[in-house]
């Protein structure tokens, strides 16, 4: 009977401990659990901190994205204008004069072609030349003529619509708000670069520059 007693509680003792040992396994396996899922989580927050690399920008991938806007026309100026002409100084003699009206374009902008680009680590340096008047159009079919005098021996020229265009310009040159309209060609012609830019700067800040040492000419020739 003693031996019986002994033995049920020797297969008691055996079972606690088995209990206890399999108890022991869940616990280090969800300890192990527990442990792999912190680690995912970390290794998540600190990956999604990591900054992408920066684009490789060269000066070349830079022209070739401005190559793309040749010349750039970025504002138009349309001018109604009247021209006084006259000549000679004895009436009916050798003195001509008329009076013309017209309509004429102007547009201004850069010529892309001549930007100078520079970029380092956290800078993209566009020089740009002036900003200038690209051409003048006059409307030839707005030319209208009036209050006109011709002499004897120096007969009116008016005709002649290669001169009328000519002195249209001129006159375009001498009263058009041409200043205004370079200064708004600048302002757009700056939004449209760093349009073009900023998409594949990355972190890197845009800065544009002008040439100021080269002479900015018009189209015909004339100093503005």
């Amino acid at each position: 009977m003693f031996e019986n007693n002994k033995k049920e509680a020797l297969k008691a003792q055996e079972s606690i401990e088995r209990i206890k040992l399999v108890r022991m396994i869940v616990l280090l396996i969800v300890a192990l659990f527990l442990i792999i899922g912190i680690l995912i989580v970390v290794l998540r927050i600190t990956g999604s901190g990591k900054k992408e690399p920066e684009p490789q920008l060269t000066s070349t991938t830079i022209n070739q994205q401005l190559a793309n806007c040749s010349q750039l026309t970025t504002a138009e100026l349309t001018y109604n204008g009247l021209v006084r002409f006259s000549e000679g100084d004895i009436p009916f003699i050798n003195q001509n004069s008329f009076s013309m009206i017209y309509t004429a374009t102007a547009k201004a902008g850069i010529d892309i072609s001549k930007a100078d680009t520079v970029v380092t680590d956290t800078d993209i340096i566009i020089t740009l030349p002036p900003c200038e008047v690209l051409e003048i159009n006059v409307d030839s079919d707005s030319l209208e003529f009036f209050d006109e005098r011709t002499s004897i021996f120096n007969p009116s020229e008016k005709t002649d619509i290669v001169t009328a265009l000519q002195y249209a310009k001129d006159d375009v040159n001498a009263k058009a708000d041409l200043d205004s309209l370079i200064e708004r060609a600048k302002i757009q012609t700056e939004l449209i670069i760093n349009g073009i830019i900023e998409p594949i700067a990355g972190e890197r800040n845009i800065k544009i520059l002008y040439d100021t040492n080269n002479n900015t000419e018009n189209n015909n020739g004339e100093e503005l």
